[in-house]
């Protein structure tokens, strides 16, 4: 029998609609040429497909209404169902409710197109929310929108971070208004409560809709079922306004910072010591420039350089321009706002920012545009009155569209992924009285202002093995170390991207290549450049620690890397504290100690990878990360959940393969006991020395991962780009002094682990 609704208005933005009173039997038509109409749709008879096109795994089913009674509209693997409601492409505004099982595939990271659902153009382009996998989303997790011609899912992605947990029925309303442009809902709750939108109705791509489609899991056999009911239909008139896109800055390749330098550093020691100036032979300028940044002095000033040709300025100055100049609000062009700029307030956007005395904790004011660490409050102008004591860390904003290489591997575009936003920083230091040739600048986050000197340098504890051909240019790794390495925060969010390395890998891979290359058989006159830059790495990261930063915690690939300059510094300063920084600072994180335990491993080793987010060194639990991204590999494959799989996946190509040059160098160093992390060096060996041929088909039979590829395995010690690496650890981790490789075979204490994953439960 026919149902009847009654009479309504339905407003779309300004124009309001009256809704016919229309008998809505199940199969109802409701398109009519110029639209106007309302109407209930539901799925209690077989007659409700009548003007539904309908192909594959597409049916009622009389047993699944919402509520418990009646039918829904089921829609199964490789099926589709498309409702034509007009012939015009106009406002209105869908209603449906959906039935997630929460059902996700095994590998929940792999391109898999699941459920979709939404509104379709007369040219075929669509705007549907449903559930899409790849290895940046998280399908098993929540709902992505996806805007495309209905075949390339992946086109134009509005991550909306709606759960599906709890699984059932959820409303969603699609309100494509007459100005303004599409709206999208979860149960009656707006997806885009924030600027830019979520679902921007500027990149849907859609002047209006003139049907509605389901469409099933693009997977067959296993793929998800869903279920659909009470459609709600209320069609407007034609679209007036839409909001257009912001005009996009041009995409450009940058020139490759990267490229070797000729740095030459004077050798200073003990027995000749330098003479420290006195404050008239100091020159007086208006103002310096360092990498690109220019300090204007609202005074002549007396200036010196560091031995590392950082500036520093003597007694109390102001500075009252920087160039570039710093931006802020409305001065910047609409062109270089990027997506986080247009979630802050106006006041809140900033360029080309600078920190007086920038903390040592996760909180910078550099750019607007940088994720999660960015705190306004930190914002400072000009002038800046500067007195002895003080650091000054400016920057140099990435423009829009401009694409940089980073350290080794990376590229970093501003608004992109997890790219920085800062191209480069520099740092002016206040001091009291003129400093000696030799001094290095001190951390600027170190408000004690501890100055070292390189006559101090304990050279000879640099070994001298022979390197091998293959060895990086040591001017690369001069040009690696030569800008201030000024992250404090995590994820690369806020560093310079040509002053640093930009990923946990990355970072580690840096550190170990220089360490490396510091115990080779290259002159001192070679070395010395190289030194000075990577031990003033080391003081700045010991001053963030002295600061009271918590560290640099073991998460995927990042977290590697801060601790072998610090204690390589402290070794060569002869600095007990920095040497020691595990024993010194017990509660602070490193990755690579987070990341590696003893304990028992599946495969017969002694110790394991303790997983994507390792331990916490400040309370010795696992770190689950509600993920089980903790430890793992006391677990046969058989075993593993989806948080083991990540963990597995991380430990094999993103953490051991680079970490081998940086145990390589500490081995050489004699530092194991400094490091004062044994498990670290027997990982590294393990990585290097187990054969795990057997090991990847176990797992491949147990999780379906198969992990042989070159780049996976062990052994593996990215020597496409650093041979030398695999030939120095051939060559020497097996030298005269050196301890024996199977360390990983031997039983440890393994209390750390245990106790761990008891905790983690």
């Amino acid at each position: 029998m026919p149902r009847r609704i009654s009479v309504s208005c339905v407003v779309f933005g300004s124009v309001i609609v009256a809704a016919w009173l229309l008998p809505v039997p199940r199969a109802f038509v409701l398109a009519q040429p110029g639209g106007g109409k309302a109407g209930l749709i539901t799925f209690d008879d077989k007659s409700a497909l009548t003007a539904w096109s309908v192909t594959g795994e597409a049916a009622i089913d009389r047993t699944r209404g919402r509520g418990g009674k009646g039918g829904a509209l089921k829609v199964g693997p490789g099926g589709k169902a498309v409702l034509t409601l007009r012939d015009k492409d106009e406002s209105g505004r869908i209603d449906l409710w959906v039935y997630d099982d929460g059902a996700a595939p095994e590998n929940a990271k792999a391109h898999r197109v699941g459920p979709r659902w939404g509104l379709v153009q007369g040219d075929g382009r669509v705007l549907a929310v449903g559930i899409l996998y790849a290895n940046y989303l998280g399908g098993d997790e929540g709902y992505t929108a996806s805007a495309c011609d209905g075949k390339s899912w992946y086109d134009q992605l509005f991550w909306l971070g709606v759960r599906r947990k709890p699984a059932g029925w959820h409303k969603w309303t699609f309100n494509f208004r007459t100005k303004g442009g599409l709206q999208v809902l979860h149960n009656d709750r707006d997806v885009s409560p924030r600027k830019p939108p979520r679902v921007d109705p500027a990149k849907v791509g859609l002047k209006g809709f003139r049907a509605i489609a389901v469409w099933g899991d693009d997977k067959k056999g296993a793929g998800q079922t869903i279920w659909v009911d009470d459609v709600s239909v209320a069609l407007g008139g034609p679209v007036k306004s839409i909001p257009q896109p912001r005009p996009a800055a041009p995409r450009v390749e940058g020139p490759n910072p990267w490229v070797p330098v000729r740095q030459t550093a004077t050798i200073y020691t003990e027995d000749a010591p330098p003479t420290t100036p006195e404050v008239d032979d100091l020159p007086l300028k208006t103002g310096v420039s360092q990498h690109g940044i220019t300090w204007t002095f609202a005074e002549p000033a007396r200036v010196g350089q560091f031995i590392n040709g950082d500036w520093y300025v003597i007694g109390k100055a102001t500075v009252v321009a920087v160039a570039p100049k710093p931006l802020y609000g409305r001065d910047i062009p609409e062109i270089e706002l990027d997506r986080m700029d247009l979630e802050r307030k106006v006041a809140h956007r900033v360029r080309n920012g600078f920190m007086l005395n920038p903390p040592a904790k996760m909180k910078v004011a550099y750019d607007s545009g940088v994720r999660n660490w960015f705190d306004p409050s930190l914002i400072r102008k000009l002038p800046v009155a500067m007195k002895p004591g003080d650091s000054l860390v400016s920057t140099i904003s990435m423009p829009k569209g401009l694409v940089l290489a980073a350290p080794l591997r990376n590229k970093i575009e501003r608004g992109v992924g997890d790219g920085s936003p800062i191209r480069t920083a520099a740092v002016l230091t206040c001091v009291a009285r003129p400093q000696p040739p030799d001094a290095f600048r001190p951390g600027f986050c170190d408000r004690k202002q501890r100055i070292y000197l390189s006559r101090s340098l304990k050279r000879a504890l640099l070994p001298e093995v022979a390197r091998p051909k293959n060895m990086l240019p040591v001017g690369l790794c001069v040009r690696f170390t030569q800008r201030p390495w000024v992250g404090t925060c995590f994820f690369g969010f806020e560093e310079p991207v040509e002053n640093m390395p930009q990923y946990g890998m990355e970072y580690g891979r840096v550190s170990g290549v220089c360490a490396l290359e510091l115990c080779t058989d290259l002159t001192a006159e070679q070395k010395e450049p190289l030194l000075i830059n990577y031990v003033q790495v080391g003081i700045d990261l010991g001053g963030i620690v002295r600061g009271g930063h918590p560290g640099w915690s073991g998460w995927g690939g990042h977290g590697s890397g801060r601790k072998l300059p610090i204690v390589f510094a402290g070794l060569l300063l002869g600095d007990e504290e920095l040497a020691n920084v595990s024993r010194s600072f017990p509660k602070v994180s490193f990755g690579e100690d987070e990341q590696t335990a003893y304990g028992d491993c599946w495969t017969g080793a002694k110790v394991v990878f303790a997983g994507h987010s390792g331990i916490d060194t400040a309370s010795g639990a696992g770190r689950s990360r509600n993920n089980s991204w903790g430890p793992y590999e006391h677990l046969h494959p058989s075993k593993w959940n989806g948080g083991n799989n990540t963990s597995e996946a991380y430990r094999r190509t993103c953490t051991g393969a680079g970490w081998v040059a940086q145990a390589l160098a500490l081995r050489l160093l004699g530092a194991e006991k400094a490091w004062g992390h044994d498990a670290f060096f027997d990982y590294v060996d393990r990585w290097m020395h187990e054969d795990d041929t057997e090991h990847i088909k176990t797992i491949k039979q147990a999780t379906g991962k198969d992990y042989n590829k070159e780049w996976a395995r062990h052994g593996w010690a990215w020597q496409e780009k650093e041979a030398f690496v695999k030939e120095m650890w051939a060559k020497h981790r097996t030298g005269p002094g050196m301890p024996p490789t199977d360390g990983w075979q031997g039983k440890h204490d393994d209390s750390r682990y245990r106790a761990a994953v008891e905790k983690m439960k």
